[in-house]
C-alpha cells in the first residue's frame, strides 16, 4: 500500500535496513539492548549522552541517518501507478 500511494502521489520509497535502529541511540550512536526501558521510551545508556525521548521517533532518525548515508537498498519493489481517463489504453496496447 506504501509502494502504490508513494508512485501515486510521484514520490519514490526505499528500503533501508532496520535492524538495530530501536535499539541505538540517534543522538551519540551508542547501541545496547537495555536501551528500551519501555515500549514507547527509549533512553541510552551511554553516561556521556543519557538521551531519552520516544523510542519510535528515535529510530526513525537513525533510519533517515542510514538513508542520507547511502545506506538504502534497491528502490522497494512495486509499479508506478498511471492514472488515465477511463476507456483509453495505454500505447502499448493500441
Amino acid at each position: 500500500m506504501l509502494t502504490y500511494r508513494t508512485a501515486r502521489h510521484g514520490g519514490a520509497l526505499h528500503k533501508v535496513p532496520a535492524p538495530g535502529t530501536s535499539l541505538r541511540c540517534s543522538a551519540c550512536g551508542f547501541t545496547t539492548p537495555g536501551s528500551r526501558e519501555e515500549q514507547a521510551t527509549f533512553v541510552c545508556k551511554n553516561p556521556d549522552c543519557g538521551w531519552s525521548g520516544n523510542a519510535d521517533w528515535n529510530a526513525a532518525r537513525n533510519i533517515l541517518h542510514l538513508y542520507r548515508m547511502g545506506h538504502a537498498l534497491t528502490p522497494a519493489a512495486g509499479r508506478a501507478v498511471v492514472r488515465r481517463p477511463r476507456g483509453v489504453k495505454p500505447a502499448t496496447a493500441r
